[in-house]
């Protein structure tokens, strides 16, 4: 009987461990930033990372002088 009991805690704790880890990927810890698409080749960025131009946003400076 007292193994059943134990069987039961086991399976318990597995349960609520996993439960835990999966609700803490979800929390996101970098704040939203707004995402801009490259004029040349449509890959999406963040706007930190990005060089804008008169002509629109792009990836690289290699893709801004091409789009010239």
């Amino acid at each position: 009987m007292w193994q059943l009991l134990i069987l039961i805690l086991v399976i318990l704790l597995v349960y609520t461990t996993a439960r835990i880890k999966r609700d803490s990927k979800t929390k996101l810890d970098s704040p939203n930033t707004e995402m801009v698409k490259c004029n040349a080749c449509d890959l999406h960025l963040p706007a930190s990372e990005a060089i804008e131009n008169d002509d629109g946003w792009f990836c690289s400076e290699e893709q801004k002088c091409q789009n010239l």
